[in-house]
């Protein structure tokens, strides 16, 4: 029969969780004692929230979904961790984000879609606008950057990083970082070329998106190495910013970056505008 609160009933909401007044939940979900939910979030049948956990405002938790139960770290010593959410987040069903071990927590930005069946695993860290496709899967510590993009059936390694504005393609993984505003393709990833649709929809200018081009064909089809490549783009490009994020982004890597195709064999990919 339909219901006029907007907690349904058999919904079991510990003691101590905080749900705002204007949150709707709905049949079988279970909310644990440290929750806290905000306004206009709706949390969908059987979903499970658990943990010190914390979700923003407007926020869409679909049947089954599975938020901040125990990590899959054996070093994990029941504290009192947990995930927080931001707001305008999207997570579909069977969606499963664990807390953080330690005293740290997994956290997720803003505006983020969660495809069904994807995994965040302990204390990754994502940014805003994050779209997952199904069953894209992350290790431990991840981190993903504003926008970025990753196809289904993808699966990372512990401490990878994505850089802000990739865009990855399915049935892969990779045990290395992944630069940002890179397109990724082939199992394991390999830098393919330079997301131009995705600067495009985030305003970058000509000027910069073509800085960017051109810091990755030094980079990736100079024949230099990367130290040598990395100074060349330094040089060359120092008054661009987002091109200095890609610099930083490959100093601070302690995995390695993903590698590149043969020169020959996507020049083409690059060079398009």
């Amino acid at each position: 029969m339909p219901y006029e609160s907007l907690i349904h009933p058999t919904a079991i909401i510990s003691s101590g969780a905080k749900v705002h007044e204007t949150a709707k939940i709905d049949p079988y979900a279970v909310i644990g004692p440290n929750v806290e939910i905000g306004a206009g979030t709706r949390i969908g049948s059987h979903a499970i929230i658990d943990g010190h956990t914390k979700i923003g405002e407007n926020c869409r938790i679909f049947p089954g979904a599975s938020i901040g139960l125990e990590p899959q770290d054996l070093s994990y010593k029941d504290e009192p961790t947990g995930v927080i959410i931001g707001n305008r987040v999207q997570i579909r069903e069977y969606v499963t984000i664990h807390r953080g071990t330690g005293d740290r927590f997994t956290t997720i930005g803003d505006d983020c879609f969660f495809m069904n069946y994807s995994h965040i695993a302990h204390d990754c860290r994502f940014g805003n606008g994050v779209i997952l496709a199904n069953n894209a899967t992350f290790a431990g510590h991840c981190q993903v950057g504003d926008n970025a993009v990753v196809a289904g059936s993808t699966v990372f390694h512990q401490h990878v990083r994505i850089g802000r504005m990739a865009m990855l393609s399915g049935l892969s993984g990779s045990r290395l970082d992944i630069p940002p505003f890179a397109t990724c393709d082939g199992r394991p990833f390999r830098f393919r070329t330079v997301n131009l649709v995705g600067m495009r929809r985030q305003k970058f200018s000509a000027e910069t998106r073509s800085a960017i081009k051109q810091a990755y064909i030094l980079i990736y089809r100079s024949g230099m190495n990367n130290s040598q490549a990395i100074e060349k783009v330094i040089e060359k490009y120092a008054t661009v910013p987002e091109v200095m994020e890609i610099v930083e982004f490959f100093k601070s890597s302690k995995r390695g970056v993903a590698k590149g195709y043969d020169a020959d064999s996507n020049d083409e990919d690059l060079e398009a505008e």
